[in-house]
């Protein structure tokens, strides 16, 4: 076994403290009764005031006490200080902060015997569990049948369900597809009389989706015709991004 163990106590001086000129720290304890008793004696040297030349001595008296484990084998036990630091909070305190360790032999057959122990007493609280939870399911099992039967009758009604809403979106979806072919078969219809009412020179065109940003402008310069011709062809000063617009090609 090793632990370590922090110890924290604030010194009333009852007069100022200015500055800690010297400091130590002993310890002595004994073990009586499965218990470690001891004390830490602080003691040193501090000035009352910054410009004060002469030292006053002080010495205090810290106890302690610490509960051992049952199974320690308590003539094998070292105690060691770690670590020791003071500060002063205040005029007339001083906060003393000491971690010390003990450090010991553990009996094992005292060890297994508190193992089995646990290892017994958690069999037992699973079987109690176990039982319990056997009784909750007899006492839940006459209400089964009944539970079947309306989670039967709640599956069958939202199938029913389900397969009305399947319906109902294929017959969305279907008109949607009707809607689509309408429309394309209205902006080929248009665009086929667009090209019969124009000039007989134009014999093949392009069809160009306009993009984001574009104009007829930039759509002109990048199919190289005029866009005048293309304003005059399609019946419009301005494009939207989606817009079909038709480039006419002049037979050459």
């Amino acid at each position: 076994m090793y632990v370590k163990i922090p110890f924290e106590s604030i010194i009333d001086f009852k007069t100022n403290i200015s500055e800690i000129t010297k400091m130590s720290l002993e310890h002595d304890y004994n073990i009586s009764e499965g218990l470690v008793l001891g004390n830490f004696y602080v003691s040193g040297e501090y000035k009352t005031h910054e410009v004060s030349v002469n030292t006053e001595p002080f010495k205090y008296t810290l106890p302690f006490t610490v509960e051992l484990r049952e199974d320690i084998k308590k003539d094998t036990l070292e105690f060691n200080i770690e670590d020791f630091s003071y500060e002063i909070t205040d005029k007339t305190n001083l906060k003393v902060n000491i971690e010390y360790s003990l450090k010991a032999l553990v009996n094992e057959e005292e060890v297994f015997e508190r193992v089995n122990e646990e290892e017994l007493n958690s069999e037992l609280e699973f079987i109690d569990e176990f039982l319990n939870q056997e009784k909750i399911n007899e006492e839940e099992g006459e209400n089964d049948d009944e539970r079947i039967n309306e989670e039967s009758e709640n599956v069958v009604s939202k199938n029913e369900e389900e397969t009305k809403e399947i319906a109902l979106e294929e017959s969305k979806d279907l008109k949607e597809e009707e809607k689509e072919e309408r429309l394309g078969e209205t902006e080929e219809k248009t665009i086929m009389e667009t090209i019969k009412d124009s000039d007989d020179t134009f014999v093949t065109y392009h069809v160009h989706i306009a993009k984001e940003n574009e104009t007829l402008e930039t759509i002109a310069n990048f199919y190289s015709v005029p866009s005048s011709i293309i304003t005059e062809y399609n019946n419009c000063d301005s494009v939207s991004t989606g817009d079909k617009v038709l480039i006419p090609k002049i037979d050459e």
